[in-house]
């Protein structure tokens, strides 16, 4: 290919001449930015509930990669959403895939797939709904990706194939590795966080800081009661743990709470140091008498040794 320059120079008789052909400039560009942007659409029916088709890259083993979006325009009882799909594939068996969707749920689908037969590639989309064609479209970008998908038009096929790649419906989700719920809450390495962050795995981290309140102070307090030992060793011997404190099962099934967890073992550390206090106290107590009973055989041996002397 050689590359040039091309100048082009337009005489203008007339105001009114050069008006129309600027908007005749004009137009062109719009048509052709319209162009590298066009996008098609398909009004399709699902058919039935299930894994179905939605689209499709033919030979060279399905590879390539683009965006194909699914959603409902409302009718009956179909609420309108949205689902974006980007995928890819590349020329063996890998394959990836993530959705997006800006709508408050997915009442109408939960999850999307990428498969193959090994020779083409189909996106899917598991539809918990029977859709009519007057409801559900589909659309791809023509103007994005790398052998982008074919859209299935009619009723869709079913899904079949061997999984290349699968993401559950979320706000967000990366293959089922990171996703953001439609509550807000994030996982990662799970479809199903049930907190603000739920992890599947290790965390390293340079510092955690965990909130908490009801800090255990109220322990050195004069009118907190300290549990004596023998009942402490009545309830361990009943229940195989400190009181106060998740059994090993609890602990198995829900996790512990970090902030609550370093709450309760500070309150036992404290309650400990009491207990040692008291103890040293006793034992300060016990050296005491100790050291008179010493005092006192030693002056009864002194006692003694004079007696025995006197009576020589």
């Amino acid at each position: 290919m050689v590359e040039g320059r091309i100048s082009l120079h337009i005489h203008f008789t007339n105001p009114k001449q050069m008006k129309n052909t600027l908007l005749i400039i004009m137009a062109l560009g719009m048509l052709s930015i319209h162009t590298l942007s066009a996008q098609t659409t398909v009004n399709v029916a699902t058919g039935g509930t299930g894994w179905k088709r939605i689209a499709t890259v033919q030979g060279q083993n399905g590879r390539g990669f683009g965006r194909v979006s699914v959603y409902t325009r409302g009718g009956g009882n179909f609420t309108p959403c949205f689902l974006h799909i980007d995928w890819f594939k590349d020329w063996s068996n890998i394959g990836g895939i993530s959705v997006h969707s800006d709508s408050k749920s997915s009442p109408h689908w939960s999850a999307a797939r990428l498969t193959g037969d090994g020779t083409n590639t189909f996106i899917e989309v598991n539809f918990t709904k029977d859709i009519p064609s007057s409801s559900l479209s589909v659309k791809t970008d023509d103007g994005y990706g790398w052998r982008p998908a074919t859209l299935y038009t009619g009723t869709l096929l079913d899904g079949d194939g061997t999984v290349r790649a699968s993401a559950t419906v979320a706000r967000m989700n990366i293959e089922n590795q990171f996703m953001v719920n439609y509550n807000g809450n994030v996982g990662i390495g799970t479809t199903t966080p049930a907190d603000k962050l739920s992890v599947n795995g290790r965390i390293r981290a340079r510092e955690v800081k965990v909130e908490t309140a009801n800090w255990p102070d109220y322990v050195f307090r004069g009118d907190y009661e300290l549990q004596p030992l023998p009942e402490l060793e009545a309830y361990i011997k009943s229940n195989g743990h400190l009181p106060g404190m998740p059994t090993a099962k609890e602990a198995e099934a829900d996790g512990i709470d970090l902030g609550e967890m370093n709450r309760k073992l500070l309150e036992k550390v404290e309650q400990l140091t009491l207990h040692l206090i008291e103890k040293d106290r006793e034992m300060e107590a016990i050296r005491k008498e100790v050291d008179r009973m010493k005092a006192m055989e030693s002056r009864l041996q002194h006692l003694e040794a004079n007696i025995l002397q006197d009576g020589n």
